[in-house]
């Protein structure tokens, strides 16, 4: 008879672990074992939870640098950090930097522009001979190399308007903001420097002419001035684009 009771509780206590609607009364902690617990030198006394916070997320270690650090620590950490602080103040993205930008740009920009990245590489050099005592070699400058890179693009468009004086798209900040004199103003300065590049196209034409005893013909017959001619092409229609906002206002 005992038996039978013993197995009757049994079975129901078994019954309501597998029932989710159970309500059960744990034993409630002993706050003085805790206070022990919490104060032991033996025992964590870091929660379960906060524990698995604290587990490692099989993040690739980072590297750790020595003081001071090494060549190679420099090359492929220090250096391209000291990269990216240059661009940030700059304020130059060259992912998205095009050839367009720099012939956007007027003479006085450019050697701006040229000035400032020339600083940037001169306080990499600085940085790197602060540590080791001496000037950085080629192989050591190569986090500078996008850096580099854009400062002789500069150099080249500053030659390129050196050589062409005067024959540049003038600068312009457009906006959805632009008044009706701004945009009037942007077009006559852009039918100036139009009229510039269709005279030296002119020119140029009548010398080949002159010159071949033939019109232009070839694509090959333009290589001289090539450059001015797509300008032309460029400044015709943005022109163009203007008057037509102009037309909408």
């Amino acid at each position: 008879m005992e038996i039978d009771i013993l197995n009757e509780l049994l079975t129901e206590s078994v019954a309501k672990l597998f029932n989710p609607r159970a309500v059960y009364n744990f034993k409630k902690p002993n706050p003085v074992y805790d206070n022990y617990q919490k104060n032991s030198n033996n025992t964590s006394s870091t929660s379960i939870s906060s524990m698995q916070s604290d587990q490692p997320k099989f993040e690739q270690p980072q590297q750790k640098l020595s003081n001071p650090p090494t060549i190679e620590q420099w090359v492929s950490i220090i250096g391209p950090q000291k990269l990216q602080e240059s661009l940030n103040k700059l304020n130059i993205d060259l992912n998205k930097l095009t050839k367009r930008d720099l012939e956007m740009m007027s003479m006085d920009q450019l050697q701006n522009e040229k000035k400032r990245v020339k600083n940037e590489l001169k306080f990499y050099d600085a940085n790197f001979q602060s540590i080791f005592n001496r000037f950085p070699l080629r192989n050591e400058k190569e986090p500078m190399r996008p850096l580099y890179i854009y400062y002789k693009k500069l150099k080249q468009q500053i030659d390129k308007l050196t050589q062409n004086p005067g024959i540049q798209i003038p600068t312009y900040k457009q906006s959805t903001n632009n008044t009706q004199g701004e945009i009037q103003k942007r077009i006559e300065d852009l039918k100036k420097t139009r009229a510039e590049l269709r005279e030296k196209l002119n020119n140029f034409q009548n010398e080949f002419t002159t010159t071949h005893n033939r019109r232009i013909r070839f694509h090959k017959d333009i290589a001289p001035v090539e450059k001015e001619y797509k300008l032309y092409k460029e400044i015709k229609n943005e022109i163009q684009k203007l008057e037509n906002i102009l037309q909408k206002k």
